[in-house]
């Protein structure tokens, strides 16, 4: 798991859109030579796991920011402390969004839900840990060749943040592709959390 840290990553650098940071970041991981930074490392330059100011956001933050929510999940009392979560949608791009009471629950139990439903080894059918949205964290990806019948279900979200009380999962592939996606959305705060 990565920490935050103090300094200023491209996240919070308003002279970079995140598209171009995206180019930029895949074409450095792709040219890097051994002994320079891992892929890993670049990601979280590039895109922070952990953002905490101690700011607190809700539902109405991202909305004011051109999220659109498409629903609202009403079982968030399985999942303690979640106080509420949110689909929807920015530019096109599918995220959930999950909000605690602060920072601290987020980065603790808000991580350990989180990591279960994302990533190429998330929990997406079956025994899901959480029924509410399931439909809306899984994708159909189907290998060359296979029948328009036949689905293996994978996670839309590659990856997820924790920024500041809210874990934001983000649609992608990958976790460089989800990254990308989370800044699409998020670098929108930066004026925010920098004041």
């Amino acid at each position: 798991m990565f920490l935050y840290n103090e300094r200023p990553s491209l996240l919070h650098n308003s002279e970079h859109p995140p598209i171009i940071l995206g180019v930029f970041l895949h074409l450095t991981i792709s040219c890097s030579s051994e002994g320079n930074k891992s892929q890993d490392e670049l990601i979280e330059e590039a895109y922070p796991y952990v953002t905490n100011t101690g700011t607190s956001f809700g539902i109405e933050d991202f909305k004011d920011k051109g999220f659109k929510s498409l629903r609202q999940y009403k079982s968030v009392e399985e999942l303690p402390p979640l106080i509420s979560a949110y689909h929807g949608i920015y530019k096109k791009m599918d995220y959930e969004l999950r909000f605690y009471n602060n920072h601290q629950d987020a980065l603790n139990q808000g991580t350990v839900d989180a990591e279960i439903v994302t990533g190429k080894d998330s929990i997406v059918t079956g025994d899901v840990p959480w029924e509410d949205g399931e439909k809306d964290r899984r994708r159909c990806s189907r290998p060359p060749g296979q029948p328009h019948s036949g689905c293996n279900y994978t996670s839309k979200y590659g990856d997820f943040v924790i920024f500041e009380n809210v874990i934001v999962m983000c649609e992608g592939k990958d976790i460089l592709e989800s990254r990308n996606t989370c800044s699409n959305l998020l670098t929108l705060f930066t004026n925010t959390i920098n004041e």
